[in-house]
Order: C-alpha cells, then sequence, then structure tokens
C-alpha cells in the first residue's frame, strides 16, 4: 500500500520538511529583525499572519471532503450534501456557542487544538490507547502553553476581547500567567516521561531532524510576538505536517487530486476561498462595524470554528491508519 505513516514520519528529507525550514529561516528573520530594532511593527505581524494561515493554514482543512470519501470502504457510497451538512452543522453551532458561551467556546477551543496539534505532531506514535491519547493530549497541552504563556499581555488582550471581560475566565488566566514557568516545565516533564517510555517501548520513533526543527520553531514562538508565534507553528509546521499525512494517505489511495503535493495545494484552494469570504462575513457580524475595528478576535473565533469539524476528520484518518 505504499508509505505507512510510520514509514512517511522517517522520511529524512521531502517537499515538506524543506518548506517547514524555509519557515525557521522566515521566524529566524524576523526574530533577527526583532533584536536589531526592538519591534516588529503591528503590520508585518498581521500581514505575516494572514500569509501564512492562507498559504497553509486554512489550506490544511480544505481538503477534509477528499480525506471523508477516501477514508471508508465504499468510496461509491460518499455523499457530499451530507457531508457538508454536518460539517456546516458543526460550524454553525459552535458559532452560535460563540456568542451565547464565550469562555466556555474559548475552553472548547484550547482544549481541541491541543488534541489536534499532539495527535498531529506525535502521528509516528503506534497505539490507541488511553497512554498515547494521554501522550497527545500533554504534547498539544505543552505547545499551547509555550505560545500563549510566554505572550502574557498579549493574550491577556485576546482572552478579554473574545470573552468581552469575563471575570472567572481572566482570574483563571491570570493564575496560570503567574505560575507560566511552573506549567511549562510540569507539562515539559510529563512529555518527556511519555516520549522516553514509548520510544523504549517502541511505540514511538525518534525523528532527530524533525524533532530539531519543531523545537527550533517552539524556540522562536517564545521570542516572537503572539500574532507571529501562533503563524509560524500553525502555518509554519503544524499545517505542513498535516499536509504530509493528507498526502501521504490520499497518494497510497491513488486519489487523483494528490499526484503531487502542488496539485493537492491546488486542489484546497476552492474551499479556501470559501472560507475566507466566510471568515469576511463573520468578521463583520463580530464586530458589528467592520473587519477593521478589531481582527484579532474574528480570526482566532474563525479559526476556532472551522477547527471543530476538521479535528474530526483528522482524528478518523489518524485512528484508522493506525488500526491498518
Amino acid at each position: 500500500m505504499g508509505l505507512s505513516f510510520n514509514q512517511m514520519s522517517k522520511t529524512k528529507f521531502n517537499i515538506f520538511s524543506v518548506i517547514t525550514w524555509l519557515n525557521v529561516l522566515l521566524g529566524l528573520l524576523l526574530f533577527l529583525w526583532q533584536r536589531q530594532t526592538g519591534n516588529i511593527p503591528y503590520a508585518v505581524q498581521l500581514g505575516f499572519f494572514l500569509i501564512l494561515v492562507g498559504a497553509t493554514g486554512i489550506p490544511h482543512g480544505a481538503l477534509d471532503h477528499i480525506i471523508a470519501k477516501n477514508n471508508r470502504e465504499d468510496v461509491s457510497s460518499f455523499n457530499i450534501q451530507q457531508f457538508l451538512r454536518k460539517y456546516l452543522f458543526a460550524i454553525i453551532a459552535y458559532s452560535i456557542c460563540w456568542v451565547y458561551f464565550p469562555s466556555i467556546s474559548l475552553l472548547i477551543f484550547l482544549l481541541i487544538s491541543a488534541w489536534h496539534f499532539g495527535e498531529t505532531d506525535l502521528v509516528a506514535t503506534s497505539g490507541n490507547s488511553f497512554w498515547d491519547s494521554f501522550g497527545r493530549m500533554i504534547c498539544g497541552i505543552f505547545i499551547l502553553t509555550i505560545i500563549l504563556l510566554t505572550h502574557k499581555e498579549e493574550t491577556l488582550s485576546v482572552v478579554q476581547r473574545i470573552t468581552k471581560g469575563q471575570e472567572q475566565t481572566l482570574l483563571i488566566w491570570s493564575f496560570f500567567a503567574e505560575h507560566k514557568w511552573i506549567t511549562i516545565i510540569s507539562t515539559g516533564t510529563l512529555l518527556s516521561i511519555f516520549l522516553t517510555t514509548s520510544f523504549l517501548r517502541k511505540d514511538q520513533s525518534f525523528q532527530l531532524i524533525s524533532s530539531l526543527n519543531l523545537i527550533i520553531i517552539l524556540f522562536l514562538c517564545s521570542q516572537l510576538p503572539l500574532l507571529v508565534s501562533f503563524a509560524l507553528y500553525f502555518g509554519g509546521w503544524h499545517a505542513i505536517r498535516s499536509f504530509e499525512i493528507t498526502f501521504s494517505f490520499l497518494k497510497n489511495q491513488e486519489e487523483e487530486s494528490a499526484s503531487d503535493p502542488l496539485t493537492l495545494w491546488k486542489n484546497a484552494l476552492p474551499m479556501t476561498f470559501l472560507a475566507a469570504f466566510g471568515f469576511i462575513f463573520m468578521a463583520y457580524i463580530w464586530t458589528g462595524l467592520g473587519i477593521k475595528t478589531d481582527p484579532i478576535p474574528a480570526l482566532f473565533i474563525f479559526l476556532s470554528i472551522i477547527t471543530l469539524p476538521h479535528l474530526d476528520v483528522m482524528d478518523k484518518l489518524i485512528r484508522s491508519q493506525k488500526h491498518t
């Protein structure tokens, strides 16, 4: 059947790893700019965020209908209308939840993001046991703590605007922010224990180049502004890893849209443009006056509502391939 997930993860040099290293180079250039001038202009930060999220972040989830079609025993029975109805229902339901329960919605977003990030980064883990699930969750939480807790003030500002100043949420955030190094070191230690144990049990393959790539990205994330940090990990690492997983799977299925990585990316563009129009519409509703008023809450909420159904598709794909 071609490359398995573990074989894919052991590939030492391919187009996907080249792209992630190019993103490391971009991050290093921004880091040097910041060191030289003292700050990165907000327009540059926002531009970097929009370019990476637009070029890879959103497109990596725009292939969900193709993945769902191929990740089933009877491909001919796949109903695109039914799939899209379920997909849109999840988006609409979560959007309504954001309007009435912003704090709960934020918690859901953090939890599903942690799971999704960990599951993608630890795709080489062979099992589906509770221990493996724990490891993926801890991995994702560790990544989020690096990105969020090293930007206390910026994250607090976003949380205030997203939750509309909900006091209990701000108190919880302040607690973790005040104990950021305890939180980061604790989650990092748990992740190290999981990885060491899995490696000794041969449940997890060690990928030196890939691990070094991620470590550098996470270091840069801790040094750069929040917008740049999130974009660098989400668009510069996570989305590329997801593309690699998707490409490997669809290539094995002899899917025409995955004849090569560029063709796969092009096939993601129609849904990407549709998502972009959806974001503009949602942002206008959120601000009440237009996207220029305050784009950051709308950006993160938009990413959260499209992440929910995407997580389900990728989770089923990764689990099905591990069983195989």
